[in-house]
């Protein structure tokens, strides 16, 4: 909620000028001596979107300075959003209820935030929207019954990069349920690893640009193993020895989504758990969006729907 002070503003820009010892007020200088409170919160791009695979999700901190401005006419009526911004992606099913809460950690961070259909300038359509409070005090939405598919939640301002308002550190919780995929029964599993790019019988590693595909079903021994009739996997995705900075997206086959499931900087080790979709004989692809050098994976099944 824009609420500017401008004659207080003028009079700390006027000590500035005149060399005193006031605080620098842009936002380089704000942040130059913050460390980020997580490493890839929230996606910089629509391409790297950082994907909310189970709820709840609690606390997840993120730093939108200098984070790339994605997007302007949001499509939500009465926002007009200036700052950079930080997108997540999920995808819901049948029974969905969803409450986004995003608390600014530095006083003056004043967020908007909203949910929309698509990720990209100019598709898509705005489906909830707040931009209630000042700054430093947290905003929240619910969304319930959406249309089974994938969703994108942005952390944006109304405020400008140069003003106070405009960016900062914050921490991100979701509730609710994700619902259940094409109304399916879950079934967990003993967990267990079904590859790695390690071991001689996974290797190579990912390949930068390249999409690989991996057999999920009936790997793993024992009881973990995934039937035939399953229809999704719940997963637990790490990378591990990255050389160069980048993201994994896994996606049943065809055309990969615009949202990643992990991003990573070179030598990580991170993991994040998801649910993906099977493709065609049981298998899964995975992209490796690095933009050189390469990445080891590993997967490991904790259930699967059917």
């Amino acid at each position: 909620m824009k609420i500017r002070f401008r004659v207080l503003a003028l009079f700390l820009l006027s000590v500035a000028v005149l060399g005193t010892d006031a605080a620098p007020t842009n936002a380089a200088s704000r942040h130059a001596a913050v460390t980020p409170l997580a490493v890839a919160a929230g996606g910089d791009t629509c391409a790297t979107a950082t994907v909310i695979a189970s709820v709840p999700l609690n606390n997840d901190t993120g730093d939108t300075t200098g984070a790339t401005d994605n997007i302007r006419l949001t499509g939500c009526a009465g926002l007009s959003l200036e700052g950079p911004d930080h997108v997540y992606a999920f995808t819901v099913s049948a029974g969905n209820n969803l409450t986004f809460t995003l608390t600014p950690t530095d006083p003056e961070y004043d967020p908007a935030i909203y949910v929309r259909t698509a990720c990209a300038q100019g598709a898509g359509t705005c489906v909830a929207k707040t931009d209630a409070v000042a700054g430093g005090q947290a905003e929240s939405i619910t969304v319930s019954g959406l249309a089974p598919g994938t969703y994108y939640f942005f952390i944006d301002s109304a405020y400008p990069v140069e003003d106070p308002a405009g960016e900062g550190h914050y921490s991100l919780s979701v509730t609710g349920t994700l619902g259940t995929p094409n109304n399916a029964s879950f079934y967990t599993l003993t967990p267990c690893r079904v590859l790695d790019t390690r071991e001689a019988s996974g290797s190579p590693a990912l390949i930068a640009g390249a999409t690989r595909v991996f057999t999920v079903v009936g790997q793993g021994a024992g009881q973990c193993q995934v039937p035939p009739t399953a229809k999704a996997v719940s997963v637990n995705v790490t990378v591990t020895q990255p050389t160069s900075p980048g993201y994994l997206t896994l996606f049943p086959g065809g055309t990969p989504p615009l949202a990643s499931t992990i991003n990573f900087f070179p030598g990580q080790t991170r993991a994040n758990n998801a649910i993906v979709p099977l493709g065609a004989n049981g298998t899964i692809s995975v992209l490796d969006g690095q933009a050189s050098g390469g990445t080891h994976f590993i997967l490991d099944v904790n259930g699967y729907f059917q």
